[in-house]
């Protein structure tokens, strides 16, 4: 069970996530803003890592205070979108042209992979809880099921109300987010790195950062929606001021950003 269900942190969970889109939202104006100013590649690719990230969070943000009943098939592949546009920005930046086309292409296979193996688990699942019911053996409760999904979520209670759903058939949608993590996120990160250390560039320092930030809270925080904000915070706001140039003016005292 996720701990947003205790209200006294509900409050300050919903302050930071507005903050964390407050921090989104100025960010993706300065990058329209420079964008419309010098049509540059790698600005392109870092509004579309805004748009999808900003996506993905808002998406989120709903699902966990129970404004909307998310699903995980699209949350999976979000981040998908996320980790492809993450790759897309370093390889922009180093003008690595033969590899322009590499994270659209791993990230359509996994699209496509993901969504038809977890729509095929979702029909296999009802088709095997109905022949159960057809057995005797009535291993479903419908109404359970969907109050757990949507208010308590609970892998305990999940076991017990639809315990082939959560327990007989495995679902694999998360392996997807990791191989997408493997081949487009982690190299994004290495590269990032890399330009940092070769060219001094607070934007890709800022991102290295930021990245492995958040990537720690996503594993330190499991289900605890309020961890996770906390560092997704530190981690936005240091590429943010990467990105407006104040790693670059601050930290690195680089007189041109």
């Amino acid at each position: 069970m996720d701990l947003f269900l205790f209200l006294p942190i509900s409050g300050i969970y919903v302050s930071m996530v507005i903050a964390v889109f407050a921090v989104l939202i100025a960010i993706i104006a300065y990058l329209v803003k420079v964008y419309r100013e010098r049509r540059e590649k790698t600005t392109f690719a870092l509004l579309a890592f805004f748009l999808t990230y900003g996506l993905l969070r808002f998406y989120e943000g709903l699902g966990e205070p129970r404004v909307i009943l998310t699903q995980w098939i699209i949350e999976i592949n979000l981040g998908i979108i996320l980790a492809a546009t993450t790759l897309m920005i370093p390889i922009a930046i180093m003008g690595i042209k033969k590899l322009y086309f590499f994270p659209p292409l791993v990230a359509t296979a996994l699209l496509t992979v993901n969504t038809i193996t977890s729509l095929s688990r979702d029909t296999m699942v009802y088709l095997v809880n109905f022949i159960f019911y057809l057995t005797g053996y009535n291993l479903w409760y419908p109404l359970l099921d969907w109050i757990n999904i949507r208010w308590v979520r609970n892998d305990y209670l999940a076991a017990i109300v639809n315990p082939v759903d959560a327990l007989l058939i495995p679902d694999t949608s998360y392996l997807y987010l990791l191989i997408s993590g493997l081949l487009l996120a982690l190299p994004a990160i290495i590269l990032f790195s890399y330009i940092a250390w070769r060219e001094k560039d607070g934007k890709s320092l800022a991102f290295a950062l930021g990245l492995v930030i958040i990537f720690i809270g996503g594993v330190v925080s499991e289900t605890n929606a309020l961890i996770y904000i906390t560092f997704e915070l530190v981690g936005i706001s240091i590429i943010g001021a990467g990105i407006t140039g104040l790693i670059d003016k601050y930290v690195l005292k680089k007189t041109g950003t």
